[in-house]
């Protein structure tokens, strides 16, 4: 059984609460990010709808809606701390380099445990690492440097957040018992940047930007 040393999406055997506040983070706290937000995804919505039927009788679980999922990649930092200035160079670069990039094509299927979280691994997790190295290459290439740590990115699309403690054994059984036999694709052609915040125990955003992926016009 792999563990999460050798495995970054092997299953936690206990959950606990996501939402506590991170340094830097409160109520009204909004924060500038670059994600894949899934609009128009349906095939995979219809696949987390899916999951997220099974997981209703945990009361531990906070269920995604559609309108809120998405593929977390890299951030760029607090509004506050951002100036107008500041975004939109970093923007301007990280379309340079994304505009070099192909679409990414993935399928989706099984769902697994995060500590935090239910989550769907793609199945070419390189290729969003990839992608968020060219993002986080284009923010050093405004800024002279890029926030966060490049090390620990599990690309997911989350299905629900942990509110609270519990065992994950009758998650598990509950999730397999509803893993469809053919998963969904998911083709994907540009990255936002929303500014968002999570002040009702869920991120919700703003869409500030989308950017293409094999753009000619760069």
């Amino acid at each position: 059984m792999s563990d999460q040393a050798t495995d970054p999406y092997a299953d936690h055997t206990e959950m606990a609460n996501h939402w506590w506040w991170r340094p830097g983070w409160k109520v009204g706290t909004r924060f500038y990010a670059w994600h894949i937000t899934l609009d128009g995804q349906d095939d995979l919505h219809r696949l987390i709808d899916q999951y997220q039927d099974a997981l209703k009788p945990f009361p531990t679980l906070d269920l995604i809606p559609r309108r809120w999922r998405h593929i977390t990649l890299q951030g760029l930092g607090h509004s506050e701390d951002v100036t107008a200035q500041q975004r939109d160079e970093a923007v301007h670069a990280v379309a340079e380099r994304l505009a070099k990039l192909e679409p990414i094509d993935s399928a989706f299927q099984r769902a697994v445990i995060f500590r935090e979280a239910i989550a769907l691994p793609p199945s070419n997790p390189d290729a969003y690492a990839n992608l968020r190295s060219e993002i986080r290459a284009g923010i050093a290439d405004a800024w002279g440097w890029c926030p966060e740590n490049a090390d620990g990115f599990r690309a997911h699309a989350s299905a629900a957040y942990s509110n609270g403690q519990r065992p994950t054994r009758e998650i598990r059984e509950a999730l397999d018992t509803a893993e469809p036999r053919d998963g969904s694709l998911v083709r994907v052609t540009s990255v936002s940047l929303i500014r968002m915040h999570r002040d009702r125990a869920m991120y919700e955003w703003q869409t500030e930007v989308d950017v293409p992926l094999q753009n000619p016009e760069h």
